[in-house]
């Protein structure tokens, strides 16, 4: 069987042909903010993919916390409202003191703040209240591409859940199918204005003839909003079981920890973490991350080698990397715009502790493994119980082989690296066929990664050393 898999990055648009399991990047463009543009790429990917041979199934995958406001011809009144953005935080901060932050938490398992989309809705009520009056719907970037191709208003739970509008019911009952009207009215909203969450289990939505017309899909074809770009990675690594942790890398950073069960929601809050339910449906999880990761390198960059990430990373293949070089004295704080989790403080930024590094890429690629490890704890410590392994995947850790071995040995458990570079996408297109009853969700295939020889003491000395400089910074 044959899916397409449509991946909405932060920083890039992938579309990629999947066939018997096998993935073709047919299409990898930046990510337009203005809807048209987008649905362009889309399309021309689409048409690319269907022009090699018919199509099963389409699943779209994307960032989260991320939409467009639109008017009642389906039409964008702004350019991509994007979690990345910056905006003005008072009216959220304001709701959140009067319904209470944990119980706010409790009930949607986000922390409120000005990211997830129902800060975006009170901003826009508040700040633009023509844009507001004349918004008829708000689509995700995601359900706004199913929106153009099926002619159906959907998203899907991993999405829905990321917006601080969705509620998240106690361990072991069903997740609802709207959103939540409460919350909605906070923001002077209804379910009606917001897409029908789609769960597991359900029939997908049809593409339409005019979807033909522009991408060459069959009329027919089954379309579905795959969901949050870092829990589709997740699934397509086989990270389907309590105890596993999979780690997505792309211009961001999440963790997805599997837990089964979250015993104290507040506590979770206040590391700066989310719960989730994972892409099934039923399993609850950590989700944490960090905005800068695939982003840190570039920031790096930019300041050193002319924006020239291979150039940072030269030098840093383990067969080229001296044994007295790793875990060295000095390390950095990878923190852009501030720390989101653990122990979240806005005012964190990159600083150089303990003298120069000898080498900054391979330094850059430290600092992010010892973040991503202090996660990984402290979501353990939440849970109440060890990983029983590790699953990378993404692009940037394909770029130098040190990065995902830095990974292997602080984490001192079985890890694994993803063969395919675009997971999300591959990831999006076998979700689709497995919800259109024409596949079976094989994990993709992924190779043991191996330790660094002689170093996990010094670098569990040197995560050590890296808390504590984070905390006192």
């Amino acid at each position: 069987m044959t899916a397409v898999g449509i991946d909405i990055g932060t920083s890039n648009t992938k579309v990629v042909r999947v066939e018997d399991g096998v993935g073709t990047v047919v299409l990898n463009r930046p990510t337009p903010t203005g809807l048209d543009a987008l649905l362009g790429v889309v399309s021309a990917g689409l048409r690319g993919a269907t022009a090699a041979g018919p199509v099963d199934a389409v699943g779209i995958a994307s960032m989260a916390e991320s939409g467009y406001p639109l008017d009642a011809d389906a039409a964008a009144l702004t350019p991509l409202l994007s979690w990345r953005d910056a905006r003005d935080d008072t009216d959220i901060r304001e709701l959140a003191r009067r319904l209470g932050a944990d119980a706010l938490f409790e009930a949607t398992g986000v922390r409120p703040g000005p990211k997830p989309s129902l800060a975006v809705w009170l901003w826009l009520r508040t700040r633009h209240p023509d844009t507001f009056a004349a918004m008829r719907h708000w689509a995700g970037v995601a359900d706004a591409v199913h929106h153009a191709l099926t002619g159906e208003l959907r998203t899907d739970h991993t999405l829905a859940g990321r917006t601080l509008a969705y509620r998240l019911p106690p361990t072991n009952h069903p997740l609802a199918t709207t959103f939540d009207a409460a919350l909605l009215a906070e923001a002077g909203l209804t379910p009606a204005r917001l897409p029908q969450v789609g769960l597991p289990g359900e029939a997908p939505a049809r593409s339409h003839r005019t979807a033909w017309e522009a991408t060459g899909l069959r009329t027919g074809t089954p379309v579905i909003v795959a969901g949050h770009d870092h829990q589709v990675a997740a699934w397509a690594a086989g990270v389907r079981d309590v105890g596993q942790v999979a780690d997505s890398v792309g211009t961001a950073e999440a963790m997805l920890n599997l837990v089964g069960r979250v015993p104290d929601r507040p506590a979770v809050r206040a590391q700066g973490m989310s719960v989730v339910r994972t892409v099934d449906g039923d399993t609850e999880a950590l989700l944490a991350g960090t905005g800068t990761a695939g982003g840190f390198l570039q920031w790096l960059a930019d300041r050193h080698t002319d924006g020239d990430v291979s150039r940072l990373l030269a030098g840093t293949d383990p067969a080229d990397v001296e044994n007295d070089l790793l875990a060295r004295d000095a390390w950095l704080l990878p923190y852009p715009a501030g720390r989101q989790c653990p122990a979240p403080d806005p005012r964190a930024r990159v600083r150089v502790v303990g003298g120069q590094p000898a080498h900054l890429g391979l330094a850059a690629l430290e600092a992010l493994g010892y973040q991503a490890q202090w996660v990984i704890e402290a979501q353990s410590g939440l849970a109440g119980h060890p990983i029983t392994g590790l699953s990378l995947s993404g692009h940037p850790l394909h770029r130098s082989p040190l990065w995902p071995r830095i990974r292997a040995t602080l984490a001192r458990v079985p890890a694994t690296l993803t063969a395919a570079t675009e997971p999300v996408a591959i990831g999006a297109a076998l979700l689709a066929l497995e919800r259109a009853g024409l596949g079976d969700g094989t994990p993709l295939p992924a190779a043991p990664i191996a330790p660094l020889p002689g170093s996990p003491d010094r670098y569990r000395d040197r995560l050590r050393a890296f808390i504590a400089s984070a905390r006192a910074a």
